[in-house]
């Protein structure tokens, strides 16, 4: 079925899954990592786990990067083929369900670069796909990013992340917060990566993820002709050790960098 048909179909079923678990989720056993923001759930687990038991099965020889048990290290051959994996972007939001801003991404790469991916949105029953050169669907539908060239009229998506972050988030962004027409945070990236694709938010932007928590959705961006960089406009490579990342409709990416590199 190729790696795209092999995507939608695992985000199919633990989009049914999580939701089922959503629906219950005052017994969910919960720990915590970090700290007492950074939470886990069983589910996240049990997602992962399932996730991870179909990709060896259908391709044995990929590599593996993935959030949780201890699968969280770059595979050693930065190119290879290689499957990234976010059992729940937004634990938090799953956990105390403020609002259903949260989801399952799954991505594939070669070279450092996602060229197949999905985002399942379970609380609103989206599923968002993109392969390299082949555009980005929501519900099979074709989704673009906004044409807005104002910053002073755009919506961005600032990632407050956890306290963790808090001060160079503060520092970094604080310019572009005074700037920028509006100001949102879903906290999930994978939600506000999305949110960008289908123009209805402009920018997103954050200090510090990890390639799991973007690969599939910084695709799905570049699909629907957004853009997706380091914070000072470097390209990507998946494995670089970098950490901020800046999504935009592209039409505004300059000025942002811009407004970012003059910090708070």
């Amino acid at each position: 079925m190729g790696e795209l048909g092999f995507i939608r179909s695992v985000l199919d079923d633990m989009a049914i899954f999580v939701r089922s678990k959503y629906a219950m989720r005052d017994g969910l056993r919960i720990e915590t990592k970090r700290e007492a923001n950074d939470l886990l759930t069983e589910v996240d687990l049990a997602v992962q786990e399932e996730i991870v038991a179909r990709i060896r099965k259908a391709y044995p020889d990929d590599a593996i990067f993935a959030e949780e048990a201890g699968m969280s290290g770059p595979p050693t051959n930065r190119d290879a083929r290689t499957w990234l994996i976010d059992p729940i972007d937004g634990t938090q939001n799953f956990v105390r369900g403020l609002f259903p801003a949260f989801g399952i991404s799954l991505a594939f790469a070669v070279g450092g670069r996602p060229v197949a991916g999905g985002v399942a949105v379970p609380g609103k029953g989206e599923l968002y796909l993109a392969e390299q050169g082949g555009g980005a669907f929501r519900n099979g539908e074709r989704i673009r990013v906004s044409e807005l060239d104002a910053i002073g009229s755009a919506r961005a998506e600032v990632d407050f992340s956890g306290p963790w972050d808090r001060e160079e988030i503060l520092e970094r962004f604080g310019r572009l917060m005074v700037e920028i027409g509006q100001v949102r945070c879903h906290c999930a990236a994978v939600i506000g990566l999305c949110s960008i694709a289908t123009g209805d938010m402009d920018a997103y932007v954050h200090v510090a993820l990890n390639a799991y928590d973007y690969a599939a959705a910084m695709l799905i961006v570049e699909e629907a002709g957004g853009k997706v960089t380091r914070l000072n406009g470097d390209p990507i490579h998946l494995f670089d050790d970098g950490r901020g990342v800046l999504g935009s409709n592209s039409v505004l990416h300059a000025n942002l960098i811009e407004v970012i590199s003059r910090g708070r």
